[in-house]
This record gives structure tokens, C-alpha cells and sequence, in this order.
């Protein structure tokens, strides 16, 4: 079974910005299988500080390797629960921590300061 990873904002936000890495990483995931979840709250952080990144993360959500993921009440209390535990509150890094886990899939970032103060034995993969 081909795994995925999860995105963060910086991931989606790398892409938007052209930066090669996250270019190579549709590559990669389209032509191997590779799954690539989007928390719907990333795309509402990328697209609030890039209000000119929609055709771009229209075009990622276009690929059949993409699933949108939007925050469900269940979800949300899983998520509100494991910020409790970590002590902070950053909504996405919760849904994206959460998500991985569940999965069992790694998260990919830009920012490796982030997600790691949510769950630092969580495996990033840098975007």
C-alpha cells in the first residue's frame, strides 16, 4: 500500500511561491500514487495571508493524489484534546498532528519549527 503525507500551510504555502521542493513533491506523489492530505484549514491560512494563491491550490486540489480534509466535530475534539495535552493552541498544527497519527503518515513542512512543538516524535518531511 502507497502511503501519504499531510500537509501544512507552509507546504501549501511553498507551492504556491514555486519553490522546487513542493514543484518535485507533485511530481513525485502523482506519478508514484503517493496520497497528499489537506487539512481545509491550511488552505484557509494560505489563502488568507495569499489572497492570489487559488488558481494555484485549485490546480493542486485538482490531482485524483489530493483529499481535502475538512476539521469534523469529531476531529475537532480530538484535536482540541491533544493541544490541551501539548499546552498550546495552533488549530492547524493540531489537525495536521492528528491527522499523521491517525494515518500513520508522515507531515510535510516547510516550517520545522511547528509541528514538532505539538508532537516532536511525529516524522516531518521537509517540503
Amino acid at each position: 500500500m502507497i502511503g501519504g503525507k499531510v500537509l501544512d500551510a507552509s507546504a501549501l504555502a511553498a507551492l504556491v511561491r514555486g519553490y522546487q521542493s513542493m514543484v518535485a513533491w507533485i511530481s513525485v506523489a502523482t506519478s508514484t500514487g503517493i496520497v497528499f492530505y489537506v487539512p481545509s484549514l491550511a488552505l484557509t491560512e494560505v489563502r488568507a495571508v495569499r489572497p492570489d494563491a487559488g488558481p494555484a491550490l485549485a490546480e493542486l486540489l485538482g490531482h485524483s493524489v489530493v483529499v481535502l480534509g475538512e476539521l469534523d466535530a469529531a476531529t475537532a475534539d480530538a484535536v482540541d484534546r491533544l493541544l490541551d495535552e501539548a499546552g498550546m493552541f495552533d488549530a492547524l498544527a493540531g489537525h495536521v498532528i492528528q491527522v499523521a497519527r491517525g494515518r500513520g503518515w508522515p507531515a510535510l513542512s516547510s516550517d520545522p519549527g511547528r509541528l514538532p512543538r505539538i508532537d516532536p516524535d511525529r516524522e516531518i518531511t521537509p517540503a
